[in-house]
């Protein structure tokens, strides 16, 4: 009777376990913080200066309802003057905008250094 040695196996096993291991990149991925507001779409009465800014996938903006390009809306946000605790900016892509528009334009929004940035999010319409 033949018997088969697992050694072999085995030896082959570790050695591709081991090749996983120091070929996974462990590193974490770019991540980006998102402030999700939790409270409704009605302007608050604080003494901040909100930015509105609505876009759509075609690249279309709206800055406090004002047609504008993202360059402009940069140059007004910065050009304000005023602190990081003065003003608001608020995003709120159209119903469908994909993601990754959405986060171009908070991208370039913070290599401006643009803060206080929150994603304004709209009421569900399927209310049961």
């Amino acid at each position: 009777m033949v018997r088969i040695s697992l050694t072999p196996i085995i030896d082959v096993v570790f050695i591709l376990l081991i090749f996983f291991m120091l070929a996974t990149n462990f590193q974490q991925f770019n991540k980006m913080n998102i402030k999700l507001s939790t409270e409704s779409s009605s302007i608050s009465t604080s003494d901040k200066k909100i930015f509105v800014i609505k876009f759509n996938q075609d690249g279309n903006y709206l800055l406090n309802d004002t047609p504008a390009t993202l360059d402009v809306i940069e140059q007004n946000i910065l050009s304000t003057d005023l602190d990081d605790n003065e003003y608001l900016v608020v995003i709120k892509p159209e119903k469908n905008t994909h993601l990754q528009k959405t986060f171009s334009v908070i991208e370039s929004l913070n290599n401006k250094k643009i803060e206080n940035i929150t994603l304004g999010i709209t009421k569900n319409e399927n209310e049961e």
